[in-house]
């Protein structure tokens, strides 16, 4: 199964990006649907962003934790 996060720059230089994420608790926004993706992605006012696949596993584990704990509480 595929996860897909969005890759932000908010500069022109290629090494100024950085994974969208929740600015209140700084957990990786991820996706199991690419479509899902493209569409928050596309409301975004930056530089450049892009969809990824390349996730660090820890970025990863957190946000899987906090999808896992939101679904419980609802």
């Amino acid at each position: 199964m595929s996860v897909y996060a969005i890759k932000v720059w908010l500069s022109k230089s290629e090494k100024d990006w950085f994974l969208y994420k929740d600015l209140e608790d700084h957990v990786v926004h991820t996706w199991s649907r690419r479509e899902k993706a493209e569409e928050v992605m596309n409301l975004l006012t930056c530089h450049k962003a892009e969809i990824t696949e390349e996730i660090p596993a820890p970025a990863l584990a957190r946000s899987t934790e906090k999808k896992q704990k939101l679904k419980v509480e609802t």
